[in-house]
């Protein structure tokens, strides 16, 4: 039977432990990111809902209109431009209030990973 060699060990030890670091100090820096903050985000997807919510509820109702009144059309049309003018202004709505809080200074910082 061998006798331990404490010496090949710890040489053993320190040139893996080199090695690691030779290999951490090749590490990739992570990608940047977009710069858009949480904040940028919420509002962009507020504006996509309010844009398709108003769609949807202003089409159902003058959908419901044509079956309940036989106004065949004109009730749908009708809803439909009524609910893109209203998903229209509660998007602009957001958007001015987003702005208005970065004119401020309000967003605090929050950065997407």
């Amino acid at each position: 039977m061998e006798t331990p060699d404490p010496e090949g060990d710890r040489r053993r030890v320190d040139d893996l432990d080199a090695r690691l670091k030779a290999a951490r100090g090749k590490v990739e820096e992570p990608r940047q990111s977009s710069g858009m903050s949480h904040r940028q985000t919420g509002v962009a997807y507020r504006v996509l809902v309010d844009m398709i919510a108003g769609l949807l509820v202003g089409g159902f109702f003058g959908y419901w209109l044509d079956r309940w009144l036989g106004w065949a059309p004109y009730a749908l049309v009708s809803g439909l431009v009524l609910g893109f003018a209203a998903g229209a202004n509660n998007a602009w709505r957001a958007i001015r209030v987003y702005s208005d809080e970065m004119a401020k200074g309000d967003d605090k910082g929050r950065r997407l990973p």
